[in-house]
């Protein structure tokens, strides 16, 4: 009797330990899954961004929002057909898209991401050849409840107009 009480304590100390583990392991892979994800879409987003900046002719500075969350940047694009190109959040809070001229919006971020903070900056200088805007974004994992998904990443950079 004492020898099966013995086993059923050492098997229910060891069933207690492997699962302890197997949460701890899954709760790192939610983690890590919420990381990718986040540096991902702050990636992508970004480089769109810069990649369309570049690629405009100047900034429609009046149709832009500066220095405020949300922001939306207008460009002046060559292709008549891409003109204007307007990039903003969908809502507040929401996910980062990309408008050519009359097309329809196309969103840049996957939809377990909310872009939290999206702030263009004019750092064009007066009696300056070229615009220079300044983005800031955040972006946040859509948290379910778990701290394990909690997750957010910001980054900035700045980008000329190259024509």
């Amino acid at each position: 009797l004492i020898e099966v009480l013995i086993y059923v304590g050492i098997i229910g100390s060891v069933l207690v330990a492997f699962i302890g583990f197997s949460i701890s392991i899954s709760d790192a892979r939610n983690k890590t899954d919420a990381t990718e994800e986040v540096q991902a879409n702050l990636r992508t987003g970004l480089e769109i961004i810069e990649q369309k900046i570049r690629a405009a002719t100047g900034v429609n500075v009046g149709s832009s929002t500066f220095a405020t969350d949300p922001g939306v940047l207008s460009l002046v694009m060559a292709d008549p057909a891409k003109n204007p190109t307007i990039i903003d959040l969908s809502s507040d809070d929401g996910s980062l898209r990309l408008t050519s001229g009359i097309s329809s919006p196309i969103l840049l971020t996957g939809p377990k991401v909310n872009v939290s903070n999206l702030i263009f900056t004019n750092l064009t200088g007066a009696g300056s050849g070229r615009e220079n805007i300044r983005v800031q974004m955040s972006v946040d994992y859509k948290n379910s409840g778990s701290a394990a998904f909690t997750y957010s990443k910001s980054a900035q950079t700045s980008v000329s107009v190259r024509q």
